[in-house]
């Protein structure tokens, strides 16, 4: 088990990284996806572990819904962490903007753009002639985003 374990986890981070690559992604940023998407193969590799060693479905499904229980409760106070987190991870593989694009991120009267310096776990943030914004992820991936201008662009 340790050995597919092992594997696994290699072969999320090769794939990831290779993603990556293709889409000229910060390498911090690959690092996050990797970290998420780690975290999750290690909860499932464990789940089925616990069934190997004799639990039996019903005790993991105890042990698993109580701990997603707890962090339903903590979560739900911090939702918005969570979308932003679960927005990156989409943001990562589907979204066709990079750092060093520029982009209008259309909200009605709150409409902003400028070039994209980087995007975290939580945030997109924008530089627009001598101001940084920070603009949150889950919102990045809810409005419309138009690239006005390619990677490369000069930052105002």
């Amino acid at each position: 088990m340790a050995v597919i374990y092992v594997f696994v986890k290699s072969l999320i981070k090769r794939v990831v990284r290779k993603i990556g690559q293709e889409k000229r992604i910060a390498l911090r940023r690959v690092q996050y996806v990797q970290f998420i998407l780690t975290i999750f193969w290690t909860i499932i590799t464990l789940a089925i572990l616990g069934v190997i060693t004799g639990f039996s479905y019903k005790d993991v499904g105890l042990i698993f819904t109580s701990i997603f229980a707890v962090l339903g409760v903590a979560l739900f106070a911090q939702w918005s962490i969570l979308s932003n987190v679960t927005a990156s991870v989409i943001v990562f593989f589907f979204f066709p903007y990079h750092v060093g694009d520029h982009v209008k991120i259309i909200d009605g009267d709150d409409t902003i753009e400028g070039v994209i310096l980087e995007i975290t776990l939580f945030h997109v943030i924008l530089k627009f002639e001598e101001t940084h914004i920070t603009y949150p992820n889950s919102l990045v991936f809810q409005k419309a985003v138009v690239i006005t201008k390619d990677k490369g662009a000069k930052v105002l």
